[in-house]
């Protein structure tokens, strides 16, 4: 990730894509940043190599992928408070949407695509390309849904917080989502109960058992959030810590959110290919644009 590069966006010409345009825009004024509109194009379904495409199929292709960031542009442009001061590139590229945006996030502050696509010239739905791309990308990588037409929802950002160094990033990004939005943050964190410790316990060492969990999780909200607080005092911070599934608290509470920001899982090997359980599931289900707070592989 460079905190000074641009903010990439995956284009395909879907609805749901120029949706992650309208909001990357914004996110990208915020930020000071550029914006980089990003598409891909090649044939899978019948041409196996792209020698054996035959020629005359390439010019309609390129053509169909150039109105679709055409399009895109003009919707930046339009969605920017400032459009004048906004620098705005596109980029085609012939080959595969995944490997493209996973090479660009390396020298960007931010990757942001929509929760759907296109399939009709792109060789992969936006869907797929969401999903594995928020597993390996070496930045912040933002799946957007639920927002207006003028790309910006109201409400607090939703941070999930689980005591992980993958969790304390998605801190960082969320509470400096909240400053530059300037907006309210919830810090959330659930706990569940050991089903094989309880069956040994009575109810009163339940109870006892249940108040202690409760504590040890003020105590990861505490630490995770130690620090935030003096660095972003503009933000205001509310904290739930609750009995339950992380996945269905963030879920409620999306409903009303601006933003949820949640970590990833693993740095490296098979654990760095894969997001936790939890934001997985928010990926799909989540109702507000959701940012998973991916680590650079150096750190």
């Amino acid at each position: 990730m460079d905190r000074n590069g641009p903010i990439v966006v995956g284009v395909d010409g879907s609805n749901a894509s120029f949706d992650a345009v309208r909001w990357a825009t914004r996110a990208a004024e915020l930020r000071g940043a550029s914006l980089t509109l990003v598409s891909t194009y090649q044939i899978t379904d019948v041409y196996t190599t792209f020698a054996a495409m035959p020629p005359q199929l390439g010019p309609p292709m390129r053509l169909e992928v150039n109105k679709g960031l055409e399009s895109a542009s003009t919707i930046a442009k339009a969605a920017a408070k400032d459009a004048d001061a906004l620098s705005i590139a596109t980029e085609v590229v012939v080959g595969a949407a995944i490997p493209t945006l996973l090479e660009r996030s390396a020298s960007a502050r931010m990757i942001v695509v929509g929760t759907r696509g296109n399939g009709e010239y792109f060789a992969e739905l936006l869907g797929s390309v969401s999903a594995a791309v928020s597993e390996r990308a070496e930045c912040p990588v933002a799946i957007i849904s639920g927002i207006p037409q003028t790309g910006e929802r109201e409400g607090p950002v939703v941070l999930g917080v689980d005591g992980s160094s993958a969790s304390s990033r998605a801190v960082g990004v969320a509470f400096e989502e909240a400053s530059l939005r300037g907006t309210g943050l919830v810090a959330v964190h659930t706990w569940a109960e050991d089903v094989g410790l309880w069956k040994i316990h009575s109810d009163s060492d339940k109870d006892a058992m249940s108040s202690a969990q409760d504590a040890a999780g003020w105590v990861v909200m505490s630490e995770s959030l130690a620090g935030w607080q003096e660095q972003y005092p503009d933000v205001h911070v509310d904290r739930v810590v609750e009995h339950g599934s992380a996945v269905s608290k963030i879920l409620e509470l999306s409903k009303s959110a601006q933003t949820v920001v949640v970590g990833s899982r693993g740095r490296g090997g098979f654990s760095g290919l894969l997001l936790g359980s939890t934001s997985r599931s928010l990926s799909h289900r989540v109702e507000c644009p959701l940012i998973i707070a991916r680590e650079p592989k150096h750190e």
